[in-house]
């Protein structure tokens, strides 16, 4: 199993990935199926430093945090936790919304139908849940997150 420092590195790599692929996209975010891998691939990472840290207490992750002087929104291990409910929802809305619009340009079955209303329900539901734990924070963790993490502003929180 990797080390927590090793983790937190890998985090801070592929939160510059996915800054840089988002300013290259232009806020075609959720379309990018490059993008949306990094996402994953960062939501894996930050799932495994979840878990390496469970038994540690809030003070001692923080001051792994401030000793090793990256990743440093993560304040405690409650926005970790939160950083990855944020990116599970994101991406759950982002494969939903990448469904629909497969079925929407190519299938016009009445299967095809139910499986659009089915898809339209797990994105607003994804959308709605992400909106709840966003509104949760204050303007300066969310923003913190945003921008450390490199998520697009979606402008859901104003929704």
């Amino acid at each position: 199993m990797p080390s927590i420092k090793q983790l937190l590195l890998t985090l801070n790599i592929l939160a510059e990935d996915i800054a840089d692929e988002l300013a290259e996209s232009d806020g075609l975010i959720l379309v990018s199926k490059s993008y949306i891998d990094l996402l994953k691939q960062y939501l894996k990472t930050s799932t495994t430093l979840s878990q390496l840290v469970e038994s540690y207490t809030d003070k001692e992750f923080k001051e792994i945090i401030k000793a090793r002087g990256i990743c440093l929104h993560l304040v405690n291990k409650k926005m970790l936790m939160i950083q990855n409910k944020l990116l599970t929802y994101l991406i759950e809305y982002s494969n939903a919304a990448s469904r629909l619009d497969k079925i929407r340009d190519a299938d016009f079955s009445v299967q095809a139908e139910i499986r659009f209303d089915l898809l339209t329900t797990r994105a607003v539901k994804s959308k709605s849940q992400f909106k709840t734990v966003a509104d949760a924070l204050s303007d300066k963790e969310y923003q913190s997150l945003v921008s450390e993490i490199g998520l697009p502003e979606l402008g859901w929180r104003e929704d």
